[in-house]
């Protein structure tokens, strides 16, 4: 695995799902689309606050790789896609070491 001296940055994105196949509809989108090389699924509980009240929910979180030219596209494709009438979309950059880097740039 190789280190630099310089950050190279990627995005992740952070979504959440009703269940495994909304989360797997908008994981495809993605791929098929080559706007992602990596997608990964982890089943969460939210507890949230939704029209006035404390809700909880059993929910699908989706951390997605993508290179910053993809980013604006990836979270407009989620928006379009999900089944929440307000999805959560968190995106940031991070830095990644060179060779996974030059993975996620390489579609």
């Amino acid at each position: 695995m190789e280190l630099s001296e310089v950050d190279q940055f990627i995005y992740l994105v952070i979504t959440t799902e009703e269940d495994k196949k909304n989360a797997y509809k908008i994981a495809n989108l993605l791929l098929r689309e080559k706007l992602i090389p990596c997608i990964t699924f982890k089943n969460i509980e939210s507890h949230f606050w939704w029209k006035g009240e404390i809700n909880k929910s059993k929910e699908v979180q989706l951390i997605i790789k993508c290179k910053e030219e993809n980013i604006h596209k990836v979270c407009e494709m989620i928006i379009e896609n999900h089944s929440y009438e307000v999805p959560e979309i968190i995106y940031f950059p991070v830095s990644a070491t060179l060779d996974f880097f030059h993975w996620v740039n390489s579609l």
